[in-house]
């Protein structure tokens, strides 16, 4: 039986989790599914059958960098796989890179709409430099709330990749939130991965599994985006795709490992 692994969760330090949520929901105009804690992920994973899930902070200003990653290393990774938080404002971003290179810490996550920067600066370049080597689960497309200027359009992802050919890069949304036209343009067929983290039961099933036929199963990851999605409805939504047993078992879990080299 193949590792389920969900690559796409977000939770928080118990003292500030409800508070973080409740921020988000305001942000978002959305109502989470679950409790953005250990526990609720966890518990959330049991029940879906999911044995490990990637964490994905954001730092959403400069000054919490360092409070972020010092937490998210700290968990326990017997089901959890840390990743890291940066900020293109940050000011020791070499020194940062290195602690969490050191600690083990495979990849990071990037929201540009929510952190405040556009992927064209030359301070988010410089950044991605700096993190050549690592995994970036990147958001793709709109935002659960509409916005009228989004920083990672599908054209704008692919001028990043043409850019950064050897970063390994992970778009979020199966290649851009409702911009799955865009994505189907501009990103499928690259040499990046999509998860699937808030996708089923937003795009048609069909058109599910027309992208993932068309990208190449070998390069879409399992996900969930924990807690606006579940990790059952999203377990659901790919079980009805009927998908092949080999392309299956890569997305649920073969795909992650290759690529965190697990």
């Amino acid at each position: 039986m193949v590792e389920r692994i969900d690559f796409h969760t977000h939770i928080f330090p118990d003292h500030v989790a409800e508070k973080a949520l409740q921020t988000l929901q305001r942000t978002y105009n959305a109502q989470p599914e679950g409790l953005a804690t250990v526990a609720g992920l966890i518990e959330a994973m049991d029940e879906a059958g999911v044995e490990r899930a990637v964490v994905c902070p954001v730092a959403t200003r400069a000054e919490q960098v360092v409070s972020i990653n010092r937490w998210v290393t700290g968990l326990d990774r017997t089901r959890l796989i840390p990743f890291g938080a940066i900020h293109p404002d940050f000011g020791e971003q070499e020194k940062e890179v290195e602690f969490l290179r050191g600690e083990g810490v495979r990849g990071v996550k990037l929201q540009p709409h929510f952190q405040g920067y556009e992927l064209e600066a030359d301070g988010t370049l410089r950044m991605i430099e700096r993190l050549a080597g690592m995994v970036l689960v990147i958001h793709g497309g709109q935002e659960m709330s509409p916005i009228a200027k989004v920083p990672t359009t599908p054209e704008k992802l692919r001028r990043l990749h043409e850019r950064f050919p050897e970063q390994r890069f992970v778009v979020a949304h199966l290649g851009g939130y409702q911009m799955w036209e865009g994505a189907e343009e501009y990103l499928v067929g690259q040499d990046i991965y999509f998860d699937l983290s808030f996708t089923f039961d937003k795009l048609e099933d069909q058109a599910i599994a027309r992208i993932i036929a068309a990208h190449g199963p070998e390069r879409v990851l399992f996900a969930s985006d924990y807690p606006w999605q579940l990790p059952r409805v999203a377990l659901a939504g790919l079980e009805r795709l009927g998908l092949g047993e080999q392309e299956r078992r890569m997305i649920l879990g073969g795909n992650a490992r290759r690529l965190l080299n697990l």
